[in-house]
C-alpha cells in the first residue's frame, strides 16, 4: 500500500479527527498536508477559530509526518504551539515534517494557514512522535 492510501485509511480510521472533517491532501516521505473545513461550531467568541481546533490539526499534521517514516503506529509524546494571529476563513491547511528521526523518535515541526482569501499562517507548532 502507498504512503497516501495507507495514510488516508489511518484518518479514516479516526473518530475523532471524523467528526471534525480532516482531510488528507498530500503525504509524502517525511511530509504531509492536512485541511479542516471551518464550521460555525469551531468559532469562539471572537469570532476566530478556537485554539483547540487549531491545535488537533496541527497534531495531527505532526504525527502523520512521523508515521510517514515509522508507520501507522505511532503517538505524540509532546508538542509546543505558537499562535501568531487568529484564525479566520473558510478552510485551515497544515503542514507537518520531519525534522530528524531515530530508531523509536521523531522531531516533527509544522504550520496551520488560515485560507482567508489568501493563505495567513496562523501557527507554528514542534514536536517528538513515538513509534509504539
Amino acid at each position: 500500500m502507498d504512503r497516501t492510501a495507507l495514510a488516508q485509511k489511518v484518518l479514516k480510521g479516526q473518530p475523532f479527527s471524523q467528526h471534525l472533517g480532516m482531510e488528507l491532501l498530500s503525504a509524502g516521505e517525511e511530509e504531509v498536508e492536512l485541511a479542516l473545513p471551518v464550521r460555525p461550531e469551531f468559532y469562539q467568541h471572537l469570532g476566530v477559530v478556537q485554539g483547540g481546533v487549531i491545535a488537533a490539526l496541527l497534531d495531527n499534521a505532526l504525527t502523520f509526518a512521523g508515521g510517514m517514516v515509522f508507520g501507522p503506529e505511532v503517538l505524540t509524546v509532546e508538542f509546543k504551539v505558537n499562535f501568531l494571529r487568529p484564525a479566520k476563513g473558510q478552510r485551515l491547511l497544515a503542514r507537518g515534517r520531519v525534522v530528524q528521526a531515530g530508531k523509536r523518535l521523531a522531531v516533527v515541526q509544522g504550520e496551520v494557514y488560515s485560507e482567508e482569501p489568501e493563505p495567513k499562517l496562523v501557527a507554528l507548532g514542534q514536536g517528538t512522535i513515538a513509534k509504539v
